[in-house]
Parts: C-alpha cells; structure tokens; sequence
C-alpha cells in the first residue's frame, strides 16, 4: 500500500483544506503526548547528566534520540504541520521547572520541535514510512548534537572522541526512530485512536 495520506477526490486528507486545521481533539492527543515524554524526558536527562560525568559523552549520548519522540510520535498520529511542535512546546514547558536548566530546556524543547517538523516538509507530510522516522530521527540527533557542541566543550577532546559522540548520537536517533514507529503501529492497533486509523492504515505499508 503507498505510503500516503488518505486521499479525497485526488488530494491528500492532510492538505485538503479544513482536514490539516487543528481539531480539539488532535490539541489533547497532542498535549498528552507531551505531558507524558515530559516526566519520560525528565528521567532521561539526570540520567544524562550522570552518564556525561562518569562514563563519558559517548556514552551519554546513547540517549540522545529518546529526547525527540515526543515530537514525532505526536506527528505520526496526528498528522498534521505543527502538532509536532506543539507537542515538544508542552514537553518543555512541564520540564522547564523541574530541572536545573529553566528555561533553557524549553529552548531546547522548541528546537527539538522545529527540527521535527522540517523532517516532514520535504514530503509536505505525507510519508510516515519507518525510513523517515529512521533517518529523519538520526539527522536530528546528529544536529542536535552539533548544536550542543559548543557549549559542551566536545571541540576540545580527542577525535577520536568526536567521532564517536557523532556515531552514537546517529544510532541512538536512528533506534529511537525505529522505536517510535513500532510504538505508534503497537498504539493504533489497540483502537484507542479510533479516529486516527483511516490515515494510519493508508500510510502504513505492509
């Protein structure tokens, strides 16, 4: 089956006029998805830190693709241009008080939600397939990480060490993208996003 929106008279469902507005419902599942990778993403970053200072950032940076699912599991329901941001928005702003960073997580949040949704602009969001999720997640964490470079000192340490920090922050996006794909198949088969399945059915190849 192609994987495409569905489509109405010739035109994709999410491009055709009142079908890619926000709907209350598409703000809640949105929000939900938010709130939950927030306490998810909240672990994983004192988990970070910690990984950071005893095993290196090599090693911390096996959890750099976790940090963008929020963004593109709200993306692959929803399926509509924003709600992967809006989903990272609501991420960072749960998150902004509860770590030591303040507002800057949500900065970062922010980033992690635009760089989300110009993974999808090349295919005018339409292609849901677990390549993009796989590469799409990767490229991400590989900018993300050239984002933080500076500002972790990563400039300084070995090549070796780059290199590695560069390699990880990929396999970790990649395997995360992976994960959200199947997560995402594994929730709309249960039938708890009933209204969402027509779209996931069309653009999910066998």
């Amino acid at each position: 089956m192609k994987d495409i929106a569905v489509e109405q008279r010739g035109a994709p469902v999410a491009f055709s006029g009142r079908k890619k507005r926000w709907t209350t419902k598409d703000i809640l599942v949105s929000g939900m998805i938010g709130i939950v990778f927030a306490f998810v993403q909240l672990g994983l970053t004192y988990a970070f830190m910690a990984a950071a200072v005893s095993a290196g950032p090599v090693v911390a940076r096996l959890l750099n693709g976790f940090f963008f699912l929020s963004g593109f599991m709200a993306l692959a329901i929803v399926r509509k241009p924003g709600i992967g941001l809006l989903s990272q928005t609501i991420t960072g702003l749960v998150m902004t008080p509860l770590t030591p960073f303040g507002i800057l997580m949500l900065f970062g949040c922010l980033i992690n939600g635009v760089l989300t949704e110009l993974m999808f602009v090349p295919t005018r969001y339409r292609k849901y397939s677990l390549a993009v999720f796989v590469i799409g997640m990767g490229v991400i964490s590989i900018v993300y990480t050239l984002l933080e470079y500076g500002m972790s000192g990563y400039g300084g340490l070995a090549v070796s060490v780059q290199v590695g920090i560069m390699a990880v922050s990929a396999i970790s996006g990649a395997f995360c993208g992976w994960l959200c794909k199947r997560l995402v198949d594994a929730l709309m088969r249960t039938g708890l996003l009933s209204g969402y399945a027509a779209e996931w059915q069309s653009g999910n190849p066998r």
